[in-house]
């Protein structure tokens, strides 16, 4: 099995680049050129599927490992995507006050070399603090929100707004490094015992 692969980030989020670049991993990027299934109510299966779906898109990359994911907030039977808008937002933060929710984002590494491919998926519960109208837009007006899914971002200042979390807290913040970590060295199994390959620590 080849495994002395740079590290292809197929997403256009500015959180995950920031997660893999404090890695200090060589890597590169490009967006997915992709579909999103947005029709799915499983949490599970729609951050699975986007996330292999994601990977799939790039193409004519040789000699990387390509890493696709997707994020969802999951509260009360119901996935909150990205508000896009004030109003929206408010609303899906009032859903979240006072009580947890899940945060789930589903990887896929696929070798653009061999064609081997793994996807897992990173749950999280987070609770929220009580939140008023003044704090929620308060918050709504720095316009944090309007691109995350659930209305927030626990990396800026959402901190603020959690009581605490359960779980990985990278996998809130849109790709779960401890998940990332385990399926490269899955995916590189077989690479010769102490040499060492770019992106797996």
């Amino acid at each position: 099995m080849v495994c002395e692969l740079k590290i292809l980030l197929a997403s256009s989020s500015p959180r995950r680049l920031d997660l893999i670049r404090e890695l200090g991993w060589d890597f590169k990027v490009a967006n997915p050129t992709v579909v999103e299934d947005e029709e799915s109510m499983n949490p599970v299966e729609r951050v699975e599927v986007n996330a292999l779906r994601k990977a799939r898109s790039i193409e004519g990359c040789q000699g990387y490992l390509i890493i696709g994911a997707d994020t969802v907030v999951f509260h009360e039977g119901e996935i909150l995507g990205k508000p896009g808008e004030s109003g929206k937002a408010a609303m899906m933060l009032r859903k979240l006050s006072g009580k947890p929710h899940k945060v789930y984002t589903g990887v896929t590494i696929l070798n653009s070399d061999t064609g081997e491919m793994l996807t897992r998926h990173e749950e999280t519960t987070v609770w929220f603090k009580e939140l008023d109208d003044e704090t929620i837009e308060t918050y709504v007006a720095t316009g944090e929100p309007l691109d995350k899914a659930g209305a927030y971002g626990i990396q800026g200042e959402a901190g603020a707004l959690v009581d605490r979390i359960e779980g990985s807290y990278s996998n809130v913040v849109g790709l779960p490094l401890e998940l990332v970590r385990e399926m490269l060295n899955k995916i590189c199994e077989h690479k010769p015992a102490n040499k060492k390959y770019p992106g797996i620590i």
